[in-house]
């Protein structure tokens, strides 16, 4: 019953959690109060994630379906989710925390979760 949802123009960042780790702990040196957003460098559709993961798995990825038809079978939370984009900026993070990403995008991360038996 999977489906890729599709949505034109809709991007999400994300980021992996050893990359999460190594920024909350660079950050503890910071002053009190800075925020920064925390996030890889290449903001991806959904459905190119989730391509690229069957691929890695070697398995044929679900089919695509429109954000709008998939609407009807949704709950309010996943289309308030999928109704947005989320596309982060992390340059200031990578300067004020001078932090390189071990898993820069989510083909790296992807990759490292698949060798690690995930």
């Amino acid at each position: 019953t999977a489906k890729r949802l599709v949505k034109p123009g809709q991007v999400f960042s994300r980021i992996h959690v050893d990359d999460i780790a190594a920024a909350v702990a660079a950050a503890l040196a910071l002053e009190a109060g800075t925020v920064l957003n925390i996030a890889d460098d290449e903001p991806a559709p959904p459905q190119d994630v989730v391509t690229h993961a069957a691929r890695l798995l070697g398995v044929a990825p679900p089919p695509e379906e429109d954000f709008e038809t998939a609407k009807a079978r949704l709950s309010p939370m996943a289309i308030e989710f999928y109704g947005a984009t989320r596309r982060i900026a992390n340059g200031r993070m990578k300067e004020e925390l001078g932090l390189a990403l071990a898993y820069p995008t989510y083909r790296e991360g992807l990759a490292a979760i698949l060798a690690e038996g995930g």
